[in-house]
């Protein structure tokens, strides 16, 4: 396999030679943001989504961008060009740049940017056919201090110790709650529950990352007349569930069979969330 080419601050590198300063700010203080893409037949899955959030992202932090909404487009279509990529993952990842030591923001400091593109590595299929196991992990919800936003921060220390514990726990993924015991997410997902043939999915606030295929979940919902309600989840909530399921980029949306090993329903993906899953990848056909 081809060596991956990495853009790097308008270049392209060869993935041994993409180098950053050990003083950029987020090798030092995980101090920037980024977001995961994912391309279908060369085309970036919900692009213009993934660039609102930045954008917003980007002004709560007090992070100026260096390049514009089109210059970026630009790069994450050649970067996938260059590496000949149809099915990819793509990282997009802003640091604030090399600067001198201390926590004082240096507005001068040219901020990092870089775009790395690889295949699409999928769940096996009896993942989706049988459903994965997740684990519950209470007062654990990460949030970035004055902001009331969830945002997507390259300081993942939280969500990586979670996660390793959910899998210890043979876990595929964890599940956070708040300090009221109210569901947040997941270490790299949003979390759907249906109770009544009604989707319930927590509401957004400084916990709740405002996920792009969650809410592709919500247009797929209305467009098929599925009740879908943001709200409160209580941990109850999902051991009563009658189905659960996980979306992010990656994975799209994923059923869960059992939490705490405690079995979901009947303990099988049920048939909103088939429903759904069918509908999201007819939606590329449709669009692609």
């Amino acid at each position: 396999m081809p060596e991956p080419i990495i853009y790097l601050n308008g270049l392209f590198w060869p993935l041994n030679q993409a180098k950053v300063s050990v003083q950029d700010r987020g090798f030092i203080y995980g101090d920037g943001l980024f977001e995961t893409l994912r391309a279908y037949s060369k085309k970036v899955f919900r692009l213009e989504e993934h660039l609102d959030r930045l954008m917003k992202s980007t002004s709560m932090i007090f992070l100026e961008l260096p390049m514009t909404r089109n210059e970026i487009r630009s790069a994450i279509y050649r970067t996938l060009e260059i590496n000949g990529l149809s099915e990819s993952i793509i990282r997009l990842t802003i640091t604030r740049g090399e600067q001198e030591p201390g926590i004082n923001i240096n507005y001068d400091a040219p901020p990092t940017v870089v775009i790395q593109a690889r295949p699409v590595t999928s769940l096996p299929e009896y993942a989706y056919e049988n459903g994965v196991s997740v684990s519950l992990f209470k007062n654990c919800a990460p949030r970035v201090s004055g902001i009331f936003s969830q945002i997507k921060s390259c300081n993942f220390l939280s969500q990586i110790v979670l996660r390793e514990r959910a899998l210890k726990e043979d876990s595929y993924e964890g599940i956070m709650l708040d300090h009221n015991n109210c569901v947040a997410e997941g270490t790299t997902s949003n979390i759907f529950i249906v109770k009544n043939n009604q989707l319930v999915t927590p509401e957004l606030n400084e916990y709740v990352l405002p996920g792009v295929t969650r809410q592709v979940v919500f247009e797929l919902a209305e467009a098929n007349d599925i009740i879908c309600k943001e709200q409160a989840v209580m941990e109850n909530y999902i051991y009563e569930a009658d189905e659960a399921f996980i979306t992010n980029t990656g994975i799209e949306i994923l059923p869960v069979c059992s939490v705490n090993q405690r079995q979901i329903g009947n303990g099988e993906p049920g048939p909103i969330t088939r429903q759904l899953h069918g509908l999201f990848l007819k939606s590329f056909v449709d669009l692609y």
